[in-house]
């Protein structure tokens, strides 16, 4: 079935959202080296990060974040840096606020269109999720050490995106929502871990090479808004062909259904909104099961991951839901940004919106049902809340269902 002809209104929304992101200009070049100590869920790793002052006049100071560090998303997991460089010259790096700001001085003030080189020396610890769940009840598990996955989700300092109009983006991390705001940066990344490990990221393996017991993997992203990485044990990985997309799954054995089932949902899925909406920036998507809380997937570049306990019944319809929104978030997010602490209901709205044309596009009629159970949760919400709205910023939504009512579903 054609899904109904509802782009016009998307297709402003994108517009909007290409200005928005495009003031912000270019964004850094990475060079990342980690080496990842799974028995222990924790890393060491240096990184060499190269921008250009995006500012009209002379640049001080650099503000970079150290998202794990909050006491939201992330669980107890911890981000430090040892030591950080500029230029050559060693400086003090100051940590502030709730240890995710981190301000590097510079020698020397920095002429508008001048060029930066900043390294650092740093080392953290996944948030510990050894009994299956994180400490904290506000832990999404996207910075987690388990038996048999540790995902790293920001594990390195992140350079602060610039706005022109309003100054550097530094929006504290909420309890709910989405915390990263960045523009698009190209990124060289090596990891090195015990061989038998599967090593899967946002980027493209481009190369790997045995050192000892371990083994070196580099990847390589261009033009992403993040890099995510995600090591795991045990897990199956497989690789089937999507048109010119590589979708790669790595799921426990006992899901190799839901693998299955994923693979294939994301295939007709990226085929649809390539249809709609122009093709998939990328090459491969790699679909990874993973102990979340409070979240039932979450998306990164080129990446996906998706709740262990969702994976139990791949052919229950909400598993087809949550594919088809990560998948959606390839467009929404990734490829067209946004600021998701000011305006989350641009990605979060068009990607729920999407999931629904995919539906549609399967089911027929059945697909309308979700909506019709989406659209009366965003009513009850509004009748409850009528001093909020669907554009409202993240820190004014109560809790975590009134989010969702207004920004997924009224949005």
């Amino acid at each position: 079935m054609k899904p109904r002809r509802y782009m016009k209104p998307a297709l402003a929304l994108v517009i909007l959202g290409l200005i928005s992101i495009s003031a912000w200009g270019t964004g850094a070049v990475y060079d990342l080296a980690l080496h990842v100590d799974f028995s222990h869920g924790s890393f060491t790793g240096t990184e060499t990060v190269t921008y250009t002052n995006p500012t009209s006049g002379l640049l001080y100071e650099l503000p970079f974040r150290l998202y794990p560090n909050s006491p939201y998303l992330y669980g107890d997991g911890t981000l430090s840096v040892d030591s950080a460089m500029v230029a050559g010259t060693s400086v003090t790096a100051d940590t502030v606020g709730d240890g995710t700001y981190l301000l590097v001085p510079l020698p020397a003030p920095v002429q508008s269109d001048g060029e930066i080189v900043v390294r650092f020396a740093f080392h953290g610890r996944a948030a510990d999720w050894r009994n299956g769940r994180g400490k904290s009840a506000a832990d999404y598990g996207i910075y987690a050490a388990s038996p048999a996955a540790m995902t790293l989700a920001e594990f390195y300092p992140m350079l602060a995106p610039y706005d022109p109009c309003t100054g550097w983006v530094l929006d504290p991390v909420y309890p709910n929502g989405d915390p990263v705001t960045s523009a698009s940066s190209d990124y060289t990344v090596t990891v090195t871990a015990d061989a038998g490990l599967t090593v899967l990221s946002s980027g493209s393996e481009v190369g790997t090479e045995p050192v000892g017991d371990e083994v070196k993997h580099t990847f390589v992203g261009n033009d992403i808004r993040d890099f995510m990485l995600v090591v795991t044990s045990g897990y199956e990985t497989r690789a089937t062909a999507a048109g010119g997309v590589v979708v790669r799954t790595s799921f426990l054995p006992s899901h190799h259904q839901a693998a299955a089932r994923a693979a294939t949902l994301a295939a007709e899925a990226l085929a649809l909104y390539g249809e709609l909406f122009g093709p998939y920036s990328g090459t491969e998507l790699d679909i990874v099961e993973a102990p979340l809380g409070r979240a039932a997937g979450v998306e990164y570049p080129g990446l996906i991951l998706v709740g262990e306990s969702y994976c139990n019944n791949p052919y229950d319809q909400f598993f087809t839901v949550i594919i088809a929104h990560e998948v959606a978030h390839q467009w929404w997010y990734a490829a067209v940004g946004n600021d998701v602490i000011d305006e989350p209901w641009l990605d979060e709205g068009l990607a729920t919106y999407s999931s629904v044309l995919f539906l549609e596009h399967k089911w027929g009629k059945e697909g309308d049902s979700f909506l019709s159970s989406w659209v009366d949760y965003y009513r009850r919400a509004r009748a409850q809340h009528p001093d909020l709205s669907v554009t409202a910023p993240v820190p004014l939504f109560p809790d975590s269902s009134t989010y969702t009512a207004f920004v997924y579903y009224g949005g």
